[in-house]
């Protein structure tokens, strides 16, 4: 059993959406993009679903465009993967090799679901059922019919479907004559046949545009329902520009192309052709996933695999748990600032979490993530190389400031004791007398040259207090005051400031329960020492 009682791993293995995983969207900015999108399908169905035809006024076209990792292909398979009014087909250009005309309207064929060619083919088989029961000749000669068979027009029609009966093609082609143009009889014929995604009977641009407007009009007709082409990767690929701009000149009736880039991408088509340039900014839609992400965003899809797939009501609560690990990993690995890596992180835990039988996702699950998923991946500025378990672990219990500054307090004076049985500093002495206008020195002792040092530890959510508090320090009997704070601040007159980061106040804390649980080893040891010396406190 998964964490929170899920019975199987709710994050996608793949490094790159699945159709599967892509049934699950999260994030304000892909659910604002969806949105969108709808729209556009449900003005255009709108438009054309009455009369079941279409014109080139029909065509719309959309863009969706951000960087490498921010969700766009998840995206398109995810509006793919809906019960929409629209007949999807998905293509990556990275994939096709090698990159030409023939290739790029072979993908699209094959971007078409087992699914819609099922459905297409039972509809026009509906179809010519009707007219066969309407007497119309072709119609009836088309299943064959046996004069000794007694079988209804409704069993030879479900013989067909089932691949039981070979059609008669040329009772089709009788049939189909005069209501149906050449490419949409050929399109019929290749439904039929089983032979749809073959475009080996199509060489040239115009062709392939004559038969991908047959297509949407017959999906509109038969299905009632529009066409999307999700072209994925678009570059400045000279024939991926030419199908493109193609496409988007011949405002195919009844369509919506859909093109994802990413900016760079987007920039170098730009350069190559400043006509389809033109064109696409002039889309119907402009989908740009800047903001995707953020670290609200990226928590929001992560808890949203999870809210898609347990049964457990009580998984709310531990939501906030989710998000506090979440944001440690986030900001303290660039390399996790984006969905995808994110959502790499999340599997991997999750499969550790199920082999350690935890009922939750654990900091060591995710410390144990990143040791075999990343291995020698650190975090940045860490001394005392804190495992990235007692990281998650320390920055959550201390993310009060009072707390924060409480342990920090503590484990300076720990540090300053540290250094002291080293050898560094001498003469320690109690701070208890010490006050510096309104400023607890938290440790005094003498350096190597004999002088005075006295120690203070200033943390504040609001910087400027801390900061006035330091600029306010004065009149102390020592001949050096270090004052330790996080207000990003500079040194004045008498007064040495250290400006800690997270990292350092969390080194600080780790070292302190390594030395008070007397687990400090040579390594450790050294690693105090530079500390230490970072601090200013030897």
């Amino acid at each position: 059993m998964y964490p929170y009682n899920l019975t199987q791993n709710p994050y996608p293995s793949s490094p790159t959406p699945t159709l599967m995983d892509a049934g699950v969207l999260g994030g304000t900015r892909h659910r604002d993009a969806k949105k969108a999108i709808l729209n556009c399908i449900n003005e255009l169905t709108s438009k054309v679903s009455n009369e079941r035809s279409a014109s080139e006024r029909d065509f719309r076209l959309i863009t969706v465009i951000q960087d490498v990792g921010a969700g766009k292909t998840h995206l398109a398979l995810h509006i793919k993967s809906m019960q929409t009014n629209t007949i999807c087909s998905y293509v990556d250009l990275s994939t096709i090799s090698p990159k030409n005309l023939q290739s790029l309207y072979a993908a699209l064929l094959a971007g078409f679901s087992d699914e819609y060619l099922t459905e297409f083919k039972a509809s026009i088989i509906e179809y010519i059922t009707n007219r066969a029961l309407d007497n119309d000749k072709p119609a009836k000669k088309f299943f064959r019919p046996s004069l000794f068979g007694g079988k209804s027009v409704a069993d030879l029609a479900a013989e067909v479907l089932g691949g039981k009966r070979d059609p008669d093609i040329r009772a089709l082609n009788e049939l189909l004559i005069g209501e149906f143009n050449i490419d949409e009889r050929m399109v019929i014929k290749k439904v039929v046949y089983n032979d749809f995604r073959d475009p080996s009977d199509i060489s040239g641009l115009e062709g392939m545009l004559a038969r991908l407007a047959a297509i949407a009009r017959l999906n509109l007709r038969f299905l009632g329902k529009v066409t999307m082409l999700e072209i994925d990767e678009f570059d400045a690929n000279q024939d991926s520009i030419d199908f493109v701009k193609a496409v988007v000149n011949a405002h195919l009736p009844s369509t919506i192309l859909l093109l994802i880039t990413t900016p760079s991408l987007y920039d170098d088509v730009r350069n190559a052709s400043a006509s389809i340039f033109d064109r696409l900014e002039k889309a119907n839609y402009k989908i740009d996933l800047a903001g995707s992400s953020t670290f609200d965003e990226v928590s929001d899809i992560v808890l949203e695999y999870i809210r898609q797939n347990v049964k457990d009501v009580r998984f709310a609560t531990y939501e906030n748990d989710i998000v506090s690990k979440v944001k440690v990993i986030y900001d303290e690995f660039q390399e996790f600032r984006n969905i995808r890596s994110m959502l790499n992180i999340m599997y991997h835990a999750m499969e550790i979490a199920n082999r350690q039988n935890s009922s939750t996702l654990t900091e060591d699950a995710l410390d144990e993530t990143i040791k075999q998923a990343y291995p020698g991946l650190r975090v940045r500025g860490s001394i005392m190389n804190v495992p990235i378990s007692e990281f998650i672990r320390i920055r959550r219990d201390c993310a009060d400031s009072d707390v924060l500054e409480n342990n920090v307090k503590d484990a300076v004076k720990s540090l300053v004791m540290f250094a002291h049985e080293q050898g560094r500093v001498s003469k320690l002495e109690p701070p208890n007398g010490h006050r510096n206008n309104g400023i607890s020195v938290d440790a005094v002792y003498s350096d190597s040259s004999g002088s005075k040092v006295a120690v203070a530890v200033v943390i504040n959510k609001d910087h400027g207090k801390s900061i006035e508090k330091i600029s306010q320090a004065n009149g102390l009997e020592v001949d050096k005051f270090v004052v330790l704070t996080n207000a990003r601040t500079e040194s004045s007159s008498g007064t040495a400031v250290v400006n800690m980061d997270r990292c350092k106040m969390i080194d600080l804390i780790y070292f302190n329960q390594k030395y008070k649980n007397e687990d400090i080893v040579e390594s450790d040891s050294d690693r105090a020492l530079m500390l230490a010396k970072a601090m200013l406190l030897c």
